[in-house]
């Protein structure tokens, strides 16, 4: 199984993320438009451990993300670990498919 997932940043760039199983591993392909994107990394291969927990995709992804100064709004760190999550199951697959798309509303701002 395959788990596609794209957006569109705040900041207008243009990023696909794709996790695809591989044995005990997950393979994340990111494709973007985003220069600080194309360094943090375009590739992850992440063996199936908790993302959830937070130490573990601090050091996985976060670190990496402060290293190339990522914009701390950027939803493609993020993106990826859904994409992990679904793949792996820890989001249901079919609640992704019904649902396709999520929206963030901003009801008040102060």
């Amino acid at each position: 199984m395959t788990v596609i997932i794209s957006l569109e940043n705040i900041c207008r760039n243009r990023t696909t993320v794709l996790a695809q199983q591989e044995g005990k591993n997950t393979r994340i392909f990111v494709n973007t438009t985003c220069e600080k994107i194309k360094k943090w990394g375009n590739e992850f291969n992440i063996p199936k451990i908790d993302l959830m927990n937070r130490d573990v995709s601090f050091d996985l992804l976060n670190r990496k993300r402060e290293m190339y100064s990522i914009c701390s709004n950027c939803y493609v760190p993020p993106t990826v670990m859904n994409a992990f999550w679904i793949e792996n199951e820890k989001i249901p697959k079919d609640i992704a498919t019904e649902y396709r798309t999520i929206s963030i509303k901003f009801e008040e701002i102060s």
